[in-house]
């Protein structure tokens, strides 16, 4: 597909894009190859691999990768493949090894990736097999900012830094507010959505608009999650914001002045004096690591890290969740969730955080079902010949971006209720898409 041909179907200067995007084989197989292969994934956390010989398994797009921590304790990740057959080396989720070996032809490999076990070796092989050629594929370039790991096939990309640019300004709030350090608390929820990939992601990068009717039943039964028990009418004036970034990823509700603390504390004083004294404790450490300015910011609500790394950061009451969408064809995902908690935070914040991680966005929360029922029904509503042959429009916003307030923060501003975010989402997915 040529780029002229993409820039026909993603046009976002007009806000528009075009639903083959989302169900086109051809364009599916590109994705794989131009940006899950080229761009900054998000592969898990550093408190997932603790010690040595720690590991889990994942996927970098379609592709099974382990994330393992080498005996010297360095972070690493290989493709998930025998060099033999392509047989799964690790079958397992997560565990701790030295060495891990193929079940179908007992080829084995250390936590430096290097092949160190042949069954029958000298019998079989002889002096023909160069071992040293053979040991397990690695991913090229692997990062941690924060805690937060991530991988690239292409040891030609920028650094993980450039690539995270101005949002790396909004992730120093979220990894040094806890006062324990973040810590993500064993296990995972997974289901299956029959849903594009981009739907999850631009969902979390940019609409702030469904809110007001896909969650409205929850404020009309007083189940609005602590601390953010607005008025609904209050609901459009609230000075929030919708930030995107150089790279695709995308910010929303921000704000900066200290409503999110005062919230938070609001809350706090409610519940108990530990808690309250806790709060107060986060803001303190947020002045003194950053500065005054991330202090008032205090927590940015959901967040989408191109490609498909989602995070919800609301306040220090609530969890930290991470999402990840990962692609299983055009109209297929894998959704992997996990609930992070400060290792420093009173117990009772940390009870309450994991019962709202259960109840609000999990697979079967308040929340969570709301929004995947959504993207399964525009997912059937648009399967046919001319449903997939139509624009989607993302207009909202489009002649009134640029705010005038406040310009003195990184990120390019857009009004809290827009589709700013989703634009340049698309914008860069299209970008990404036409270089060869």
């Amino acid at each position: 597909m040529t780029a002229q041909e993409l820039s026909a179907l993603v046009r976002t200067g007009d806000g528009l894009v075009h639903r083959r995007i989302f169900w086109d084989e051809e364009i599916y197989r590109l994705e794989l190859e131009r940006i899950f292969t080229r761009c900054w994934l998000y592969l898990g956390h550093e408190t997932q691999i603790k010690s040595p010989g720690d590991y889990f398994t994942t996927y970098m797009g379609e592709d099974p990768v382990i994330v393992w921590r080498d005996k010297h304790g360095k972070v690493r990740a290989y493709l998930n493949t025998c060099q033999h057959r392509g047989m799964k080396v690790c079958r397992a989720d997560s565990g701790n090894a030295s060495s891990l070996s193929c079940s179908f032809h007992g080829w084995t490999y250390s936590s430096e990736g290097e092949l160190i076990g042949v069954p029958f070796f000298r019998e079989v092989y002889g002096a023909d097999l160069d071992r040293a050629r053979w040991g397990l594929r690695e991913v090229a370039k692997v990062t941690s900012y924060g805690g937060l790991i991530f991988g690239c096939w292409d040891a030609g990309s920028i650094s993980l830094g450039d690539y995270l640019g101005d949002l790396r300004w909004y992730l120093d709030i979220l990894i040094e507010r806890p006062l324990g350090g973040l810590e993500v608390i064993p296990g995972m929820q997974r289901y299956k959505l029959p849903v594009n990939w981009k739907i999850q992601a631009e969902n979390f990068a940019g609409d702030t608009y469904h809110v007001i009717s896909t969650h409205r039943w929850t404020a009309k039964l007083g189940l609005r999650p602590i601390g953010l028990e607005i008025p609904e009418g209050a609901f459009l004036e609230r000075k929030a914001y919708a930030l995107a970034f150089d790279h695709g990823h995308g910010l929303l509700e921000t704000m900066f002045n200290s409503e999110a603390y005062e919230a938070d504390l609001t809350a706090a004083r409610r519940l108990d004096p530990e808690i309250t004294d806790y709060i107060n404790a986060c803001h303190d450490r947020l002045e003194k690591r950053l500065s005054a300015k991330q202090a008032a910011v205090y927590s940015w609500g959901v967040g989408n890290i191109f490609p498909t790394f989602a995070i919800q950061n609301f306040q220090a009451l609530r969890p930290v969740e991470f999402y990840v969408w990962q692609p299983r064809g055009p109209q297929r995902i894998d959704v992997w969730q996990w609930c992070a908690l400060d290792r420093g935070a009173p117990t009772k914040v940390r009870e309450q955080a994991t019962r709202y991680f259960l109840r609000h966005q999990s697979a079967g929360g308040l929340f969570g079902e709301d929004d995947t029922d959504n993207f399964e029904q525009l997912t059937a509503a648009t399967r046919g010949v001319i449903g997939q042959n139509c624009f989607s429009n993302y207009q909202m916003g489009l002649r009134h971006d640029a705010s005038s307030d406040p310009k003195e923060y990184p990120g390019h501003f857009g009004f809290r209720m827009s589709e700013h975010c989703q634009r340049e989402f698309y914008r860069y997915w299209a970008e990404r898409m036409a270089v060869d």
